[in-house]
């Protein structure tokens, strides 16, 4: 598999000596370029509101001290190995990776990334990876976990042959975002697991899993979503909807847990097994 990480750090260093208005678009033409079969197919627009990432304009010093704390992390080399230590370990059990894959890290609004520690990612579609972040002590060690975990998006997205938009049920999407943590998890130990799992314990994982275990073949992804982030700010049709904010990707969590703790079977090997099976053999939803 080839691994290209963008050198999003030069990029951004450029973009920041030019005038305020160039900037959009040097941002959509330069930065996001490697991107671009990635916005078509998702039919999103290419600009860092829709991103989460930092405005442009008037913020110059904070996205230089954003680069600073990446830079002295080496963030953009301990990318790159540990996609080469995640490609790694799927090629040594067998399962099919894509032929090549592009990484971009951008800095995040810290605004729009407050509720999740200040990092996010993308790796929905097989070939991209985009992280966004807004860099500090608590995230930055769990960089790298996030790149895995959107790299096993990368992965699954890559074996399964149904359609994501309107195939998917809940039961399949939990599993996807479980699997894509644990995988994660196994690889740099259950202390870097994110705060979209972290973050919903005792009550709220409880209510959580009795809401998706009613719920387990609800489809089509516009339905779906709400299971999976809850009561999220920008989807206001959740706010009355009873979910906590992130619980479908805690339940996915302790679902895949459950199940391989159940089976012996390797997270790896897991990737490939239909979600729906997964929810009924973990036996996470019976008591």
């Amino acid at each position: 598999m080839e691994i290209i990480i963008q050198d999003t750090l030069n990029l951004y260093k450029e973009m920041l000596n030019l005038p305020e208005g160039e900037r959009i678009e040097f941002f959509s033409s330069e930065l996001l370029k490697p991107f671009n079969t990635m916005f078509e197919i998702m039919h999103m627009p290419k600009t860092p509101e829709a991103m989460g990432c930092i405005q442009l304009s008037g913020r110059d010093s904070k996205m230089v001290e954003m680069l600073e704390k990446l830079e002295k992390a080496d963030a953009w080399n301990n990318a790159k190995r540990t996609m080469e230590a995640a490609a790694a370990r799927f090629e040594e059990a067998c399962i099919p990776v894509p032929e090549k894959v592009v990484v971009g890290i951008f800095l995040g609004n810290p605004e729009c990334l407050a509720m999740v520690e200040g990092y996010t990612g993308m790796g929905s579609i097989p070939g991209y990876i985009q992280i966004v972040i807004d860099p500090n002590e608590k995230n930055l060690p769990k960089l790298n976990a996030c790149i895995v975990h959107e790299f096993h998006h990368n992965v699954l997205f890559h074996n399964v042959k149904w359609n994501f938009m309107t195939d998917v049920t809940v039961g399949k999407y939990v599993a996807i975002e479980g699997l894509a943590e644990s995988f994660a998890a196994s690889m740099f130990g259950e202390e870097y697991v994110g705060p979209w799992v972290t973050g919903i314990q005792g009550a709220d994982l409880e209510t959580s899993r009795r809401i998706i275990s009613k719920s387990l073949n609800v489809k089509g992804f516009m339905e779906v979503r709400k299971y999976i982030y809850g009561k999220h700010p920008m989807m206001p049709e959740t706010q009355d909807f009873g979910m906590p904010f992130c619980g479908g990707y805690a339940v996915g969590y302790h679902v895949i847990q459950a199940y391989l703790r159940k089976t012996g079977i390797s997270i790896e090997k897991a990737t490939i097994i239909d979600g729906d099976e997964i929810m009924r053999a973990s036996g996470y939803f019976e008591n």
